[in-house]
């Protein structure tokens, strides 16, 4: 599909400069998600018993190494993806599979999806959904290169990221594994897979996750939460009522920033998965659209680079990776406006979490890298 789109620009091949708009975007976004990390999760830390500053520190401390990994993806020759694509899947697969290691995994509530290191935990499953990007844009890629319609040459790949989707679940984590297998599927639609073979993954995907529900009384009960608020509002429905409440009591100017209330008590844990319900009272309906107004802007620019690019790989791992980063924003705002059940994704640059934050910085250092101009056409658009 994307490789009859603009052959002739070839954006970001060679020694170039970074599009500024999508860089500064990118930036805004983390300052932005840290003062709001800071501010939402204040009064909780307070109720804990601990400093204000708690959770925004933890997160502070995960900065440094997320800055470091984001500029080396945006300086990193992205034919080195390719040229090691084998051993960085293999890995990416490994590593998958070290929650399950005793002594090495960590459990919590039930969920064994965190390695601990001692200092700290990461979640091997959000460098998963990366790396099963850059996995299928080159074989997507070499596949169409050898013009064939064998719907055959689709099967492995989709094995594969079925797998690691599979041990992600096996986790206890539904929430990460249907994100990675709806990033795996939209990459396929955009590498023009067979619409057959589509509609036929699409089916089977569909069932599974329809049986893995409906045979889970958490998973049910989070459905009949949404469904019905009213069934559980001081159990399944409580942090969505809260943070509907929260919403709403924005107003159209909202709070300001700190001045929030609903955050303490009324959405536990909200520094994490509800965190868009503290930036919406504080910041209202202006903040709200500012919010999606500049995550469109991000998006919209590296979704457009992709769509530019003439190299098959380039344009799928772009489609792919931006795909990866607007999806987990509206899955997580949805949930926090009560449009879908609620999921546990994280939202990204926002939500506490290193590994989130690590692994989001990475894709978007990829973004900016495959967004890199010659120096001849970044000085024809500077100059109109």
């Amino acid at each position: 599909m994307a490789s009859s789109i603009a052959p002739e620009r070839g954006l970001g091949k060679g020694p170039g400069v970074p599009d500024g708009i999508l860089a500064s975007g990118i930036f805004l976004l983390a300052g932005v998600g840290f003062a709001t990390l800071w501010s939402a999760s204040s009064g909780y830390a307070i109720s804990l018993g601990k400093p204000s500053w708690y959770f925004a520190l933890r997160q502070l401390q995960y900065f440094a190494p997320a800055l470091v990994l984001f500029v080396l993806a945006t300086v990193m020759p992205i034919e080195a993806l390719r040229t090691n694509i084998f051993p960085i899947t293999v890995a990416g697969l490994v590593i998958l599979l070290l929650p399950f290691v005793p002594g090495l995994g960590q459990e919590r509530n039930g969920a064994t999806r965190w390695i601990s290191l001692g200092f700290t935990t990461i979640q091997p499953s959000e460098f998963w959904k990366p790396v099963s990007v850059i996995y299928l844009a080159h074989v997507l890629d070499r596949r169409n290169a050898r013009e064939t319609e064998n719907k055959a040459s689709l099967v492995l790949p989709f094995a594969l990221v079925a797998s690691g989707a599979g041990i992600i679940y096996i986790q206890n984590d539904f929430s990460t594994a249907f994100i990675a297998l709806v990033v795996a599927a939209a990459v396929f639609w955009f590498a023009g897979a067979p619409l057959s073979a589509f509609l036929g993954f699409g089916a089977a995907g569909l069932s599974l996750g329809a049986l893995i529900v409906l045979t889970s009384d958490f998973r049910l009960r989070r459905i009949l939460a949404f469904l019905f608020p009213e069934y559980e509002p001081h159990g399944q429905s409580y942090q969505i009522l809260g943070s509907l409440r929260a919403i709403r009591e924005g107003g159209f100017f909202g709070k300001g920033l700190g001045l929030g209330t609903l955050k303490v008590g009324s959405i536990p844990a909200v520094q994490s998965d509800f965190i868009f319900a503290s930036w919406a009272e504080e910041s209202g309906f202006i903040g709200i659209l500012a919010f999606f107004a500049l995550w469109a802007l991000v998006a919209g620019r590296a979704f457009m680079n992709s769509f530019l690019e003439g190299d098959g790989f380039r344009s799928f791992l772009g489609f792919g990776l931006a795909f990866l980063l607007a999806f987990q924003v509206l899955i997580n705002t949805a949930v926090a406006a009560g449009v879908v059940p609620a999921t546990g994704i994280a939202l990204p640059f926002f939500s506490a979490g290193g590994s989130s934050l690590i692994g989001s910085s990475v894709t978007a250092g990829l973004l900016v890298n495959l967004g890199m101009k010659p120096r001849s056409a970044a000085r024809e658009e500077a100059h109109g």
